[in-house]
């Protein structure tokens, strides 16, 4: 049952954050004069919906991962390519409704718009909550060593503050997991602050490994420390907007580190949570009745898929916004063959990228990852 009641955790938070980024290409679309034919929350066939006055089919489909909206002209679900044959037999005045007798600087609005708003949904919460109830604060103090870990054998207690890390001062909990991840050198350099007097430790971490089903292993680095429950911090507006901005631009600094430490080899796919993950997160949060850290989360994710579908390929909004941005530098459209055999590449690779992470997250589990260890030794 905990299973199923993680999965559904994490279905209806995914859902709220799909509902704001269509919703935002959606707005952008009907301010560009643009039919939209279809708003869907899920993915395959519809279970139930109904049709708009202005002719949009509003519905759920069946696999609730993901969603989209559907224009006129739209040649796939990812606004990917154009179809010129479904606006045969239609009016002129018909026709300019489609999408493909936009500009290329409309189809850029209308494709920037479902990231944009999910940094908007993330920028009112945090203001939101930050005004009204408080956001967590999770201050860089030790809140629980781990027994027998390098940390309490080299001397940390509960309750010492980190100053940095690998000589980078540390702000918050979160600063020093990083920190403990970007080390390359086998040996982590800590300040820490014991009853106002700061002090140098070296830590060499714990090295975890686990099997993976397709040959190797993983690694994982372990100090032994965790922080402590978070502080609700309540602040006045002026302040509430800075902790919005300050959000949204730290989450996608942090992000834009992950990737670049991807590309040079620095980070491997291996590390990089999927569904199975956040549905644990998900899950975790609602059991524990802590629902202002599960709106948190809703945060975290509607960041991450705001700037992820800024990358630059075909399924993803950043390919629209490519693809538009080079028709409008060469003054033609591209090949609508081309278009469509390079869409259904990337869409093959983000499909194994997505198997290969969700792979992982099942590998993770304690007794999945004993069951493979008895075959793979």
């Amino acid at each position: 049952m905990s299973f199923v009641y993680y999965f559904i955790s994490f279905f209806l938070i995914i859902n709220v954050i799909v509902l704001v980024h269509e919703y935002g290409h959606y707005l952008a679309a009907k301010s560009a004069g643009v039919k939209v034919e279809t708003f869907s929350l899920g993915m395959g066939p519809e279970i139930c919906g109904f049709t708009d006055k202005h002719g949009t089919r509003w519905r759920f489909s069946l696999l609730p991962i993901g969603g989209y909206v559907m224009m006129l002209g739209d040649g796939d679900i990812a606004s990917s390519t154009e179809d010129e044959e479904s606006l045969k037999g239609l009016s002129e005045k018909e026709r300019k409704r489609s999408v493909t007798e936009k500009s290329n600087w409309e189809k850029i609005l209308i494709s920037f718009s479902g990231p944009f708003f999910n940094y908007i949904y993330a920028f009112v919460v945090v203001v939101g909550m930050s005004f009204f109830y408080g956001v967590p604060m999770n201050e860089p103090i030790v809140g629980s060593v781990l027994k027998d870990s390098p940390a309490e054998k080299i001397g940390i207690l509960a309750g010492d503050r980190i100053i940095s890390v690998d000589g980078r001062a540390v702000g918050k909990f979160r600063d020093v997991l990083i920190g403990i991840s970007n080390n390359e050198s086998g040996k982590i350099d800590f300040v820490i602050e014991r009853n106002g007097v700061s002090k140098k430790i070296e830590i060499v971490p714990e090295i975890k490994e686990t099997k993976k089903l397709i040959g190797g292993t993983k690694k994982a680095k372990l100090v032994g420390i965790r922080s402590g429950d978070p502080v609700f911090v309540k602040k006045n507006f002026i302040d509430s907007i800075k902790a919005g901005f300050q959000e949204c631009v730290s989450v996608t600094l942090e992000m834009c580190q992950v990737i670049s430490r991807l590309f040079v080899g620095k980070k491997s796919i291996d590390d990089f949570g999927g569904i199975v993950r956040m549905a644990e997160v998900a899950g975790d949060l609602s059991k524990s009745g802590n629902f202002a850290m599960l709106i948190i989360f809703t945060v975290q994710l509607s960041l991450s898929l705001g700037f992820l579908n800024l990358f630059p390929l075909p399924v993803l909004d950043g390919g629209n916004i490519l693809i538009s941005l080079i028709e409008q530098v060469i003054g033609r459209k591209l090949n609508t063959k081309m278009k469509e055999y390079v869409m259904t590449a990337c869409g093959i690779l983000l499909i194994f990228l997505m198997l290969w992470v969700t792979l992982n997250d099942v590998l993770r589990l304690e007794a999945v990852n004993k069951f493979v260890s008895r075959f793979i030794g």
